[in-house]
Formats: structure tokens, sequence, C-alpha cells
């Protein structure tokens, strides 16, 4: 009598199942149009114009007309009965893709995430994706920052995660854990603060806006990428020494050299020598800046700027204010400079400055450019 009952709940089941599938529809064009929006409110939504289309919890069996829909860039089709994606291989623009909470089973070839350059996040938790081989497809997308794959059959793989890691280069985020310097070096042993799936990497997939918007799937975008950022900024030991060296060859090179360096400063003098601290334009149409280090030997150091000479005002250039901004700090404060060798600043009886003058060109006969007095 108790199997007989419990066969007879287990048909009712299956009916109930067969009833809820009988519901499931395919998104038609209208479907698309209603839940679509476009970057731009003012013109005519059409299906070919839509970027943001969000479908969760509509009872899809598949893709329908959203294959039509070449311009999509942020694509939600989370809590469906979607099997197959095939379809969305005429989208190539995607930047975020949900399909959690979905019926499926295998990922499409290396060749369609290969078509897909822009996509960034991708969310597949809570599917029925078993087998290591389909996901080994993802390592052809070229842009891949943010996967998710937990509640997965996949997840349950021994050394899943480290396939993962190592076979998507771009990828920065797996799950809920940002990637650490020890997961993708080998043999790298790091601090207590810096070991992988430690608290420190965890983050929070923030919660999607309640409307779908452009903008607002934007902003949603860039706060979940910025908050994986700003953890690897202070928890990877490679982008930490990255940044301090960055740091020091850039000041190293803005520096100005040593003065008892005699032939740094013969290979590095200009071609015509510097009259006065400012911004020089030489004959050879190089531009220079000179500056004191603040010592009583008169000496001064110059750096040649990289600037495009063509967007240059030489005639409405400061001499020496513009070279502070242009330098960030390469000038002494102006309570150390020699007011006699300054030409655009002149005290009066009070010993207080004039507004600054321009200086105006001075143009060579025997040479097309202008050079400052």
């Amino acid at each position: 009598m108790a199997a007989f009952r419990e066969q007879s709940a287990r048909s009712k089941i299956f009916t109930d199942l067969r009833l809820d599938r009988s519901h499931l529809v395919s998104p038609s064009k209208s479907l698309i149009l209603s839940c679509g929006e476009m970057d731009n409110t003012l013109k005519e939504k059409t299906l070919d114009k839509i970027v943001v289309v969000n479908l969760s919890r509509h009872y899809l069996k598949n893709l329908g007309s959203l294959s039509l829909c070449s311009a999509l860039k942020i694509c939600i089709l989370s809590r469906n009965y979607i099997t197959k994606i095939d379809a969305l291989a005429n989208c190539p623009n995607l930047i975020k893709l949900d399909l959690h909470g979905n019926h499926i089973i295998n990922l499409p070839d290396e060749y369609f995430w290969s078509d897909l350059k822009f996509l960034q996040v991708l969310f597949l938790h809570d599917n029925i994706i078993g087998d290591i081989r389909t996901v080994k497809s993802l390592f052809s997308c070229p842009s891949l920052v943010v996967l998710t794959l937990f509640d997965t059959p996949v997840s349950l793989v021994p050394n899943y995660r480290h396939h993962i890691v190592n076979g998507i280069l771009s990828l920065k985020a797996l799950d809920h854990f940002v990637i650490a310097d020890e997961e993708i070096i080998e043999d790298s042993q790091q601090r207590k603060s810096f070991r992988p799936l430690s608290p420190h990497f965890f983050f929070h997939l923030t919660v999607p806006p309640k409307i779908s918007t452009w903008q607002s799937e934007l902003n949603h975008l860039r706060t979940l990428l910025s908050t994986i950022n700003k953890i690897l900024a202070h928890r990877s030991p490679v982008l930490i020494i990255q940044r301090w060296s960055r740091g020091f060859l850039t000041r190293r090179k803005l520096s100005a050299p040593d003065s008892h360096n005699d032939n740094y400063e013969q290979t590095k003098k200009p071609s015509v020598e510097l009259c006065s601290r400012g911004i020089h334009v030489l004959e050879d149409g190089s531009v220079w800046v000179a500056g004191s280090r603040g010592m009583d030997d008169g000496r001064c150091n110059s750096v040649q700027l990289q600037i495009d000479k063509n967007k240059l005002q030489i005639d409405l250039l400061e001499d020496r204010c513009e070279a502070n901004e242009i330098t960030s700090g390469l000038y002494p404060p102006i309570s150390q400079w020699k007011m006699e060798n300054t030409p655009n600043l002149k005290p009066n009886k009070s010993n207080v400055f004039h507004p600054r003058t321009f200086r105006q060109p001075v143009f060579d006969p025997n040479s097309d450019r202008a050079r400052l007095l």
C-alpha cells in the first residue's frame, strides 16, 4: 500500500512538471521590445538597436527572437528554463550575460566564445553543467573578468578552480572570490592575508537594479569591476610591486640629474642654453623646462617635455606657473625664487608682486620658430 502511494505521488509530480513545461514560452519580438531598453531613449525602439534586455523569470524555453538584437550589450536571462544559448552568436557586443538559474547542460564551443570579444561578466551558477570539458570552451573568451559556476555539478570536480583560473588568462574573479597571485604563480607561498580563498578576497555579487536601464546596468557593472580591482590593488603582491616600481621609475625619469654627473649633463644638454627658468621652445622644435633644486650654486636642471607643439600656444604661455603645473612639483616654492632673475615677477615699493605679464615671442628672421626672451 505504501509503495502504491509513493508511485502515485511520483506520477503526480511528473504530471505537474509536464503541465508546468506546457506554460513555457519563446521570447517574441513584442516581449523583447517591452523588456528591452536603448542607450538613447529619444529614438524609436527597434530590435537591432536594443542594448539592454531583462527577461528574468519569464518562463522562457529558448532564446527566440533575441538573435535579432545585434547591438545587445547586457542580457539578463536568469531564472528561466533555457537549455541552449547558441543563438547569442549573433550578439557579438555582449558585455554582461546573466544565465544563472536555467537548465543549461552543455556550453557552446570555443568559436562561440572567441567571437564575444567584449564579454566581461558571465553568470552561469545554479545550472546543470557537469562536464569539465564543456567548461574549457570558455578558455577562448578573450576579455572575461568575472565568472560564476557555483551550485553546479562541475564545481564539485576536484581541482575545478585550478583548471578554470589557469585556463582563462583574463579572469580576475571566480564565484565569490577574487583570484589570488598564489593560484596562478607556481610554487608561490604568500602570507596569510594574501592566500587564496581567504576572507580578504571574498566579495558579494551586488544586487542588480530593479529597473534595468542602460545607465543603471552600466553603473552596476562598473561597481562590480571596481570592487574587484580594489581588492586586487591591496591584496596582490605582484600589482603592489608593479605600482611601486612604476612610481619609482617615473619619479627617477622626471627628477633632474645629479649636478656632479658631468657625463650625463653633456649627453642630455640641450642644443641651446636655457637663459632662464621656465618653459622654452628651442630652434630644433623641442620643448624644455628649466627648474631649480634650491641650490646656492645657481645651477638649474632641465627636463624635456613631450608636448604636442601644434596645440601649444606660445604667445599665451606663462613663464613659471605653467611649468609648475606640467612638471608637478619640480619647481621650488615661490619664496625660493630669485626675483632679479625672474622677468615676469617685479616687486614694487611694498615688496608685493604685481600681476604677471606675458612674455611676447620674438621671431628670428633666420628661423621659422619663435623663442621667448
